[in-house]
């Protein structure tokens, strides 16, 4: 058979180089660049007809047993899910399409918290793809996004602390707290209070309230939160004078003179 009529013929019959006495990287080549899938007509194919049939379509990782470790970087740098269709891919592989979509984490069984924080880090939503995620994988997603707490089952007291300090609209989040949680919550960030207002005696918000403002230590931007927050009706500016520390009445000053 002539070369023009074997390449005619694998033009529309891909799977007829099976038949070929002796195929060779030209004719594997031609077939892959026509189509990536095409590879899996291909019994051992070379690292480069490999590379071609993986930059035509990232998914034929499928169809290699024989995956070199570079082509199957590439796979997954084109496209992270790729990383679902091979078959026990190299600790290199892993990273790589972690790194390219936190989301990757959901194809490896029992990833290490290091592969965990990785994925996390990438894409703070990558922790639902996450059985029990450790206290600092949780803190780490957080940290990139404070609406992780959604997605985690079992957050840790620390977790939702860190969300609610972030954003006052993590609470809609999260899906139990008691009382004491509640308190917390509230001497953390005082915006808590906008999103718990009609649910919330207002007598435990006072009571957290003189707490935390006599506090020798308390932030400056809680002061200035607790005075901007418009909801909470009450006379801050005496509360703050009666209550607070020389720190909180330093700030209520600072606050007064920048308005």
């Amino acid at each position: 058979m002539d070369k023009e009529y074997i390449l005619k013929k694998l033009e529309n019959d891909p799977s007829f180089i099976q038949e070929l006495d002796e195929s060779n990287d030209e004719y594997n080549l031609f077939i892959v660049k026509n189509n990536g899938s095409n590879i899996r007509y291909i019994k051992n194919p070379s690292k480069e007809v490999q590379k071609a049939a993986i930059k035509k379509s990232p998914l034929a990782v499928e169809y290699i047993p024989n995956l070199d470790e570079e082509v199957g970087i590439i796979a997954v740098k084109s496209l992270w899910n790729s990383l679902g269709l091979i078959k026990n891919p190299s600790s290199r592989i892993i990273r790589e399409a972690i790194n390219t979509k936190g989301w990757a984490i959901k194809f490896i069984q029992n990833p290490s918290e290091e592969l965990q924080l990785l994925a996390v880090e990438k894409d703070y939503d990558a922790i639902k793809y996450i059985e029990n995620p450790s206290e600092n994988v949780q803190i780490k997603a957080i940290y990139n996004h404070y609406s992780a707490i959604r997605f985690i089952k079992n957050p840790t007291l620390k977790a939702k602390l860190e969300s609610v300090k972030l954003n006052g609209e993590a609470i809609n989040y999260i899906a139990n707290y008691d009382l004491d949680e509640i308190k917390l919550f509230i001497a953390e960030n005082i915006n808590v209070v906008k999103y718990l207002y009609e649910t919330i005696d207002i007598d435990i918000v006072i009571e957290v309230l003189m707490d935390k403002v006599k506090q020798d230590k308390i932030e400056k931007k809680y002061i200035e939160n607790f005075l901007d927050l418009e909801i909470l009706e009450m006379d801050k500016i005496n509360f703050i004078r009666e209550y607070g520390s020389k720190e909180a009445k330093r700030f209520l000053v600072d606050y007064k003179l920048s308005i």
